[in-house]
């Protein structure tokens, strides 16, 4: 028998339905990949939670599916006068657009000025512009390789977006079943492409490509009908968390084999490994959500933690430049480099949000998601993703 939905709950800023134990997981997440970046080819390069900190972008994608889908699927439910179908893609897109272009296309700005005020000729720099200004760069990494694009951190903003503009049109089109087995064949289609990939040998980046990331984003969103629903495909929350802790073990024990160079376990760790780190995530955001005074739901909630994970999109789009400026100072790869970028990056992210992105953001309220009536205050909704998912 399903579990019983639990009634949304208020945060300690009174906003119904925001979970800030969500906004702590994000900023976790965002912290194993800074790391990652800061210290792969250090002396600490080959602790687990380093070598693998690139796997934060699972964590992302899965949250992202979560909170989205949601949103989608409370838009589908919501029937009124002069609000069907175009109102809502209209809103949805209105508000995405409002928390995601203006600072991305902002920053891009920037870069294009500073280079031409350097007067280097950087080829490279100049033909990665067009791939990022078209959400494209997934595609260009993938083409031309990761070392040939310049700010190729952006493949996942890339991802992100693709899955925005194609989201609202599934789930608010396809009837609740269709959507369901839509989104198993999603999963499963994925983790058949991963291992004829794997066995191929091929040396390209295919993961950068936007359905390759699909199942983990479809994870989240069939997590979001458990949470809303009662259960999908069966599935209702407490087996969720059942599969949730299974794979998490499963996870810890094909990372295990794959650091101590087992042989044979690649394939299986390419095809498996992000799908049970993904579920695993999946019964993690929904217990967090869940239940908000379990200890690791009130912990990930604690004020810093739900604060940085908010600005997890600047901290994401600026840390690789943080990092760089950093470098010049203290070299690479090492732990003062690490602390002065860290802070960078937080310090630049705070700026960037308080008096730009904050400003625009607000501009959502004239855009309800109720239609023309008033509707409580909505969670912010996540970016990031945004986070890469390869050792480079």
């Amino acid at each position: 028998m399903p579990e019983k939905r639990p009634t949304p709950h208020a945060s300690k800023t009174g906003d119904v339905g925001h979970n800030h134990a969500l906004d702590g997981l994000r900023f976790f997440a965002f912290l194993l990949v800074f790391f990652f970046h800061a210290l792969q080819k250090s002396p600490w390069g080959n602790w687990p939670i380093i070598r693998f900190g690139y796997l934060g972008v699972p964590i992302f994608f899965v949250l992202s599916g979560f909170l989205i889908g949601g949103i989608l699927l409370d838009l589908r439910d919501k029937h009124r006068p002069g609000f069907g179908l175009a109102a809502k893609l209209k809103t949805f897109y209105i508000r995405r657009a409002l928390r995601i272009f203006p600072v991305y296309y902002l920053f891009i700005g920037i870069l294009a000025l500073l280079l031409a005020m350097s007067g280097r000729p950087d080829p490279v720099a100049r033909d990665s512009f067009f791939w990022h200004l078209a959400y494209l760069t997934n595609f260009r990494s993938f083409f031309a390789g990761m070392d040939n694009i310049r700010q190729a951190h952006f493949w996942s903003l890339a991802v992100e977006e693709h899955f925005y503009l194609l989201a609202p049109l599934v789930v608010l089109l396809a009837r609740p079943r269709t959507l369901a087995g839509l989104l198993a064949s999603i999963i499963a289609a994925v983790a058949v492409a991963r291992y004829a990939i794997y066995a191929t040998g091929s040396a390209r980046d295919f993961w950068v490509l936007s359905p390759m990331q699909f199942d983990l984003l479809g994870l989240g969103i069939a997590t979001a009908i458990i949470e809303r629903k009662g259960s999908c495909l069966g599935i209702d929350a407490r087996r969720l968390r059942m599969l949730g802790l299974l794979s998490a073990v499963f996870f810890v024990l094909f990372v295990r084999r794959f650091y101590l160079g087992r042989p044979g376990i690649g394939i299986w760790y390419a095809t498996f490994g992000p799908l049970s780190l993904g579920v695993a995530t999946a019964a993690l955001v929904l217990t967090l959500w869940q239940r908000p005074t379990w200890l690791a739901a009130r912990f990930l909630a604690l004020r810093p933690f739900a604060y940085f994970g908010q600005i997890s999109y600047g901290l994401y789009l600026f840390h690789p430049n943080c990092l760089g400026w950093s470098e010049q100072y203290y070299g690479k790869y090492n732990l003062p480099n690490t602390f002065v970028g860290l802070v960078a990056t937080l310090a630049v992210a705070m700026l960037s949000w308080h008096t730009f992105e904050k400003p625009i953001n607000n501009l959502k309220n004239r855009f309800h998601y109720a239609g023309k009536h008033r509707a409580p205050k909505a969670p912010d909704e996540p970016s990031l993703a945004r986070v890469p998912a390869h050792e480079t």
